[in-house]
């Protein structure tokens, strides 16, 4: 009995204080342009209404096939972008918030903000050429080259 409560006392000590190993480097995060920004109801208004490029923001669901569907095309136009137009996605399974406030019922939907305003919408899957024709109206000509 008392060698199983010195073996448990010494299992939680290293537990809690380490082997004297040190632990192994954490990786940097730093977001990749291919990939778009991801939102939450926590930072939609930062990262989208105080943006100061016009923000495609893709509203997904991970059970919706068009929406996953769509993930290539995303990350081409920001990688495309990068820099002129910020392009973001939000769960709404997991951003309640948002969803609520934006009336999101339809999958996939993009909006687009400029200066903290939705400015457009659109339902359904999009190829590459339609989103930069969109983003053309928001985006000065040269900026898109």
């Amino acid at each position: 009995m008392k060698a199983a409560f010195f073996l448990l006392l010494m299992v939680l000590t290293i537990a809690l204080t380490g082997c004297g190993q040190s632990p192994p480097p954490v990786p940097t995060l730093s977001r990749s342009s291919l990939e778009p920004l991801h939102l939450t109801d926590t930072n939609f208004q930062a990262e989208v209404l105080e943006s100061e490029v016009p923000v495609l923001v893709d509203m997904w669901a991970p059970w919706c096939q068009p929406c996953i569907a769509m993930k290539p095309t995303l990350r081409q136009i920001a990688s495309d972008l990068t820099g002129k137009v910020k392009v973001a996605e939000l769960n709404i399974d997991d951003n309640p918030f948002i969803r609520q406030k934006y009336d999101i019922d339809k999958y996939p939907l993009l909006l687009v903000f400029v200066d903290g305003n939705e400015v457009q919408r659109l339902v359904g899957a999009k190829s590459r050429e339609e989103l930069l024709a969109v983003l053309s109206d928001h985006v000065a000509e040269e900026k898109l080259r």
